[in-house]
């Protein structure tokens, strides 16, 4: 692919798809859209001159994210400039075809990850994914010659890629040396020269981690290894215990070689479903069962059912007789409850109701916080039918947690509650501003983001003053915010202040072109 085609499919694809595969950047998606002709110029004019330090790239900030349904288990997700994140796109996109010639062919039903194949703005093949890898899985579990499985994953892969076994695999493959020296040269400046780590979030870093896996894909099959991966989880067949012990200690050593490890804690070796008795399924209309089958339509690879599905109503009598006062109690002596309890609670209240006893879940949720994300978005999907004095109780209670001490260290869950604060029916305007106004040099300005998206259209021209007031020292994400909460001025009073900020937005082309509609009066 050449740098005019990279160039388009980048800014395409972040037009069509956003900045981030994990954080929402509304924002900016709609500037990309609205800026495209210009952006793909600029994106074109940097990446040209070649040398990385001559492109404009900036630092990134990073934020913790929840990974799974669990209490401590986060990775660190990047939060790139919409520019620098086009210019990487654009910059790997050059080499991405020839890593998917190298990879293991589709054909051979190995790796599902990832495989390049842009259409309309997407950049992989929409056929091949998650769900088919776990359909491979169990085909090849059933198959006569496989008596042991063996799961297993790549401990902390992003964070411990080998940024110069990449650029070895990249050269030995074939792409062009200074494509190739131009993202070495971005990674080691992005990890301030560790050598080890790509930023965790875009589809640049995606498509580089699969080529720093060619190598060790390559060598399990000319080892003779059954096995299939999606990203970095592997899934072994073994025809008996030795053989899948002496495959394991293959894979273990090769990954080594990279620097890479396995997660010991999460490998599991276990004989194959045909081998042992089958645990009767669940009733298909019990709570539990439909639960699991919602949870897989909405958490996918990630593991994290932050999306809200409510159940079809022809299985709500599952929820019917559900005590949920008594389900409540228990949850609250388990220690740590599990999320497909908090699950069954929150559908009964809908089912049953009693939204009364939302604002006790409500609690629950804010003491474990890996349930948050997903009450946050059944409050905002069914606002309408939730009572607004059972909406107040939850507004006052989440309000106070944003302002009470430490919990701004929470970045990833503030910013879930500025989310919900934000929208009507929940809308807590102190709370926002104090989100906003509280950043400082150890956190991510995530939160203040959402904030400020939720605080436009709703501040008084004196409260936008004092927000303003804070302008100089906010960072570019926020800077845009606040020059689009900037309709809280008369027009006359906007253009002015639009003038006077555009020779200090000189390296934010976004925020250059938001301060140009200030000044046309446009908003």
């Amino acid at each position: 692919m050449n740098l005019d085609e990279a160039c388009n499919l980048s800014i395409e694809h972040l037009a069509a798809h956003g900045p981030s595969d994990i954080t929402k950047e509304t924002l900016e998606t709609t500037l990309i859209r609205a800026h495209k002709a210009d952006l793909i110029a600029e994106v074109h004019a940097k990446v040209r001159k070649g040398n990385i330090l001559d492109m404009g790239f900036k630092p990134i900030q990073y934020i913790l994210t929840p990974k799974n349904r669990y209490v401590f288990d986060y990775r660190k997700a990047a939060i790139i400039d919409p520019l620098c994140l086009a210019k990487y796109t654009a910059i790997v996109l050059q080499a991405a075809e020839q890593i998917e010639i190298a990879r293991v062919p589709v054909s051979e039903n190995i790796v599902y990850s990832s495989r390049f194949a842009p259409k309309e703005g997407a950049l992989f093949d929409k056929n091949i994914g998650y769900g088919d890898w776990r359909e491979r899985v169990k085909e090849l579990a059933n198959e006569d010659s496989c008596t042991y499985v063996v799961q297993c994953d790549i401990a902390s892969f992003y964070d411990r890629i080998n940024i110069h076994r990449v650029h070895s695999t990249l050269l030995d493959i074939g792409v062009d040396e200074q494509i190739v020296t131009a993202i070495n040269s971005l990674l080691l400046l992005w990890s301030k020269k560790d050598s080890y780590g790509i930023p965790i979030g875009n589809t640049a870093s995606r498509i580089i981690s699969e080529a720093a896996l060619i190598d060790v894909d390559r060598y399990l099959i000319d080892e003779g290894v059954r096995f299939v991966r999606y990203v970095d989880d592997f899934r072994i067949f073994a025809p008996n215990l030795v053989t899948a012990q002496r495959w394991m200690n293959l894979l273990t050593t090769r990954l080594f070689r990279d620097g890479l490890m396995l997660n010991t804690g999460k490998t599991k070796l276990y004989l194959s479903e045909k081998n042992e008795d089958t645990p009767p399924p669940l009733a298909e209309d019990s709570a539990d069962a439909i639960i699991k089958k919602v949870t897989k339509l909405t958490g996918g690879y990630n593991r994290i059912a932050r999306t809200f599905v409510m159940p079809a109503s022809e299985k709500y009598d599952a929820f019917i007789k559900i005590d949920i006062p008594h389900e409540i109690e228990s949850l609250q002596t388990q220690g740590i409850p599990e999320f497909s309890g908090i699950q069954k609670l929150i559908i009964a209240c809908l089912v049953q109701q009693k939204f009364k006893l939302l604002e006790q879940i409500a609690i629950i949720c804010g003491e474990y916080l890996y349930s948050l994300d997903y009450f946050i978005d059944m409050l905002l999907k069914n606002s309408d039918v939730i009572p607004q004095e059972n909406k107040t109780v939850i507004t006052e209670y989440y309000a106070k947690m944003v302002l009470s001490d430490g919990f701004g260290s929470l970045e990833w869950h503030q910013a879930t509650l500025a989310k919900l604060l934000s929208s009507d029916g929940f809308f807590k305007k102190a709370a926002l501003i104090h989100i906003v106004k509280i950043p400082n040099k150890d956190s991510v300005t995530y939160p203040s983001m959402i904030a400020l998206e939720g605080l436009k259209g709703h501040l008084t021209r004196e409260e936008f003053r004092t927000i303003r007031e804070w302008f100089d020292r906010c960072d570019e994400w926020e800077k845009r915010r606040i020059i689009s909460a900037s309709v809280a001025l008369p027009a006359e009073e906007r253009k002015a202040w639009g003038r006077a900020i555009k020779p200090m937005l000189t390296a934010d082309f976004l925020a250059t072109k938001m301060s140009d509609d200030l000044i046309r009066g446009r908003e």
